[in-house]
This record gives C-alpha cells, sequence and structure tokens, in this order.
C-alpha cells in the first residue's frame, strides 16, 4: 500500500498579478508624455467606507475658531485678592495659580502654594462680559452666567450656609448677585413659581364648591357695584354754578386789568432787553465754538494714539464731522454780528 501524506491547514490560495500597461503617447507630444501619472489613495474609514485624500477629505483637520470662555472668580478680601489684582494688571500670571476639579461643582484653588476649596454656583441672571482697548469705546464680548466662589469669599455667611438656606432648592443656584445691594435678588426679584401639590388642592377646592352649587335647594346672591359709592362721593365735592356766578364775573373783570397792566410793562422793558440779549446770544455761540475746537484737538489727539486701523478711521470721521459743525457755528455767529 501506499503511504499518503494529508497535511491539515487552510488550503493555499494562487497569488493572482494583475499587470496593467499604459498606451505610449505619440512622439508628435513630448509634453504629455513627460506629464507624472495621478495617484490616488484611499484611506478606509470605520463606518465601512473609503475617502479620497486630498479631495475634501475628512482627514485633514482645520483648525478651530478661538473662543472666549469667562467667569467670575470670587475672592475673599485680604493679601490674596490684592496680588491677584497686580498680577492680573500686570498681565503675569505665575505658574503656581491654578484651579482643579473635583466635580463638576467642586474643586481646588491653587495660590502661593496654598489648597483653597471652591465651588462654581449659578448665578441669578446673566451679566455682560466687555472689552476695550481705548477705555472709552467698550465691546460685548461675552455673556457669564456662573461664578468660582472661593471658600470665605462671600457676602457674610459661608457660602455652604447660604447654599442650604431654606428657600434654596437647588444648592448651587446662588441666591445673591454680585453687589451688596442685590442681597437676596433670587427671592425679591423673581416671582415664586407654585408647587404642584398647591394647584391640586386649589383645583380640589374648585371642584367641591361647583359640586355643592349644583345640589343646593335655595341660592340666594347679592350684586353689588361700586361705581354707586364712586358717584355718591364725586355728588358731595360738587357745588352750585349759578350762585358763584356773579363772583366769578368779579374775579374775570380784574384779572383782565391785571393781564393789560403786565403787557404795558412786558412792552417797555422788551426796547430796554434787546441790546443785553443780543450779547448773550454772542457770548453763548463763542463758548459753543470753543468748546468744538477743544473736541477737535482731543480727538486729533486720540487718532495720532489709536491702536489700531479701524479706531483710527472712526476718530477721523468724528474729527471732519466736527470741523463741518464748526464751520457752521462760525458762519451763524459772523450773521448775528452783521
Amino acid at each position: 500500500m501506499e503511504n499518503i501524506k494529508i497535511e491539515e491547514g487552510e488550503p493555499k490560495i494562487p497569488k493572482v498579478k494583475v499587470k496593467i500597461k499604459r498606451n505610449k503617447l505619440p512622439k508628435a507630444n513630448p509634453q504629455q508624455a513627460k506629464e507624472k501619472p495621478i495617484k490616488i489613495k484611499l484611506t478606509a474609514k470605520e463606518g465601512g467606507y473609503s475617502t479620497v485624500s486630498g479631495v475634501g477629505s475628512e482627514d485633514e483637520e482645520e483648525p478651530e475658531p478661538t473662543t472666549e470662555e469667562h467667569l467670575i472668580l470670587r475672592l475673599p478680601e485680604g493679601e490674596m485678592c490684592d496680588k491677584l489684582h497686580d498680577y492680573v494688571k500686570k498681565r503675569e500670571i505665575p505658574e503656581g495659580i491654578k484651579l482643579n476639579f473635583k466635580d463638576n461643582r467642586r474643586g481646588h484653588f491653587y495660590f502661593d502654594g496654598q489648597r483653597h476649596d471652591l465651588t462654581l454656583v449659578d448665578l441669578p441672571t446673566i451679566i455682560e462680559s466687555q472689552k476695550t482697548l481705548d477705555k472709552k469705546q467698550f465691546y460685548k464680548i461675552a455673556d457669564i452666567s456662573q461664578m468660582l466662589v472661593v471658600d470665605g469669599a462671600t457676602l457674610d455667611t459661608p457660602v455652604t450656609q447660604q447654599m442650604n438656606g431654606r428657600h434654596q432648592a437647588d444648592p448651587y443656584m446662588y441666591p445673591h448677585g454680585l453687589t451688596p445691594p442685590l442681597k437676596y435678588v433670587r427671592k425679591r426679584r423673581f416671582r415664586k413659581k407654585l408647587s404642584k401639590r398647591a394647584i391640586e388642592e386649589v383645583e380640589r377646592e374648585v371642584e367641591r364648591l361647583l359640586e355643592v352649587d349644583a345640589t343646593a335647594e335655595d341660592v340666594s346672591y347679592e350684586v353689588f357695584d361700586g361705581r354707586e359709592e364712586m358717584e355718591m362721593e364725586s355728588d358731595t365735592g360738587t357745588q352750585d354754578i349759578g350762585s358763584g356766578r356773579e363772583d366769578s364775573d368779579s374775579d374775570a373783570d380784574m384779572m383782565a386789568a391785571i393781564v393789560e397792566g403786565l403787557d404795558e410793562i412786558d412792552d417797555n422793558d422788551d426796547d430796554d432787553n434787546d441790546g443785553a440779549a443780543d450779547d448773550d446770544d454772542d457770548e453763548q455761540k463763542q463758548q459753543e465754538i470753543d468748546e468744538i475746537e477743544q473736541a477737535i484737538e482731543r480727538k486729533k489727539k486720540d487718532v495720532e494714539t489709536a491702536p489700531n486701523a479701524m479706531l483710527k478711521k472712526r476718530f477721523e470721521t468724528s474729527v471732519e464731522s466736527l470741523k463741518k459743525e464748526l464751520a457752521l457755528k462760525q458762519a451763524h455767529l459772523a450773521e448775528m454780528r452783521k
């Protein structure tokens, strides 16, 4: 008998070689022969599809636009707060100042090697954050709705006691504003929401009254009109018009005589005051012209010290408008003096 050797394993798959030949270009066009072939690279994604790299591919990482996130950091009054103010003014924040969160609401604030507890709370209202380049014009850049409260930085009592009061449903809803006059502003400014239990009690009471009214044998009611009392009060304050008619006629004659005398006095005074009024108008116009000239000088200095082209153009526009206004004022003053 012949020995038959059986090898276990996967069957061998023959390798298939595919050759692609490109048609040679005619020698009459040598520029096309020098062109390099176009290479297309296919990359597989997790979803099982492929994308072509180099043609709007999703692999390309585009830089994300810069965004600003703002919050309010409240520190206790003292040396730490003063030091941090100085660091911010100098724009030199040491590496030892950092924030570390244990969860979404609580964490630690590190300053000069010391660790302080902090809590992230929700403010009663949204506060606008504004930026200025010249300390004159401000631009809104963000809305702030949260605040980091470092331990001991509240107005009077610790933050844990303030947030765990009987009027505070959410422990992380800050009851106060940023300034002392806004203490308990969340409680005083906003209307309280009725609880579901109170609404159900009112509904049950209304249903009970309707049922009692439907089963009643005899119903008596009285209509009260508040307008009658108002009419009675107005009648007591009136007087008889006919009884005082003679007195009113004599009063009218006396008033007419007084008015005539005053008119004569005014006519005599007008002639004397015309010259003084003209002088006052001239002084007022000259004062307005001086103020406009001073404003033009200030705007010119702003143009020279403008930090960017946008503000510089705005100041130049203001200077041109002030010059036009100055020319009109000077022309008006010249006409008045003629």
